[in-house]
């Protein structure tokens, strides 16, 4: 298993940690091509400016990890990664270069309004015209995005929302140490844990070179 890691500042902390938690697969994509376009860049942050960590693991299954203090979570990472004289590149399917313009493309396609519409034809539009100026595998590509299994897992100490079920009575239905499995209002649930999980459980726990763990009431 390979492993990188990346500082996070506050500004790409936010980026990765929206306000609003995550309940769309578009807004799993974006976040995939966003810690994309971070790596490929990988600034250095001043120790002093440091609020979290990127993680990227290479394996099997790769994964990426997001932290910071009291929440982290982890996706798929379904690129191919390869090391060339210390700097990362990544790939799809071994013929697409994932680059900086792949990845402004991408999230430009999947935001616009055209992309969003009921209308199929709509829909096609800015996929054609991509591909039309650029590389015709990018229809492949965007489709297997939206195909992915993300493997969406976070977990949060929400002190607030904790205390509001604790005052009616309802803290197991939130309990203050969690992870949450999926995403989706109608796919979601908690898992209570009895304390606070470590960056590295999260990671032992996903990983499957690793013991499985178990779940006792």
């Amino acid at each position: 298993m390979k492993r990188y890691e990346f500082d996070l500042s506050l500004s790409a902390q936010k980026l990765f940690f929206p306000e609003e938690r995550v309940k769309t697969k578009l807004q799993v994509i974006d976040i995939l091509m966003e810690a994309t376009r971070y790596m490929l860049a990988n600034p250095t942050i001043a120790k002093t400016n440091i609020t979290g960590k990127l993680v990227l693991l290479v394996d099997r299954m790769s994964r990426l990890f997001f932290f910071k203090e009291g929440k982290h979570y982890s996706i798929v990472f379904p690129f191919l990664v390869s090391e060339i004289e210390g700097t990362l590149h990544f790939s799809f399917q071994n013929n697409l270069e994932v680059d900086s313009q792949l990845i402004s493309n991408t999230i430009s396609t999947i935001s616009c309004d055209s992309f969003k519409d009921k209308c199929s034809l709509d829909f096609i539009e800015p996929i054609y015209d991509y591909e039309n100026e650029f590389d015709d595998n990018f229809w492949i590509f965007l489709r297997e995005l939206l195909l992915n299994e993300d493997g969406y897992i976070r977990y949060d100490r929400d002190e607030k929302s904790y205390q509001e079920a604790k005052e009616k009575g309802e803290e197991h239905k939130h309990p203050l140490n969690h992870f949450d499995v999926f995403y989706s209002s109608n796919a979601t649930f908690k898992l209570g844990l009895h304390s606070e999980s470590a960056e590295e459980q999260l990671i032992d726990l996903l990983n499957t070179k690793t013991d499985c763990k178990y779940l006792r009431e």
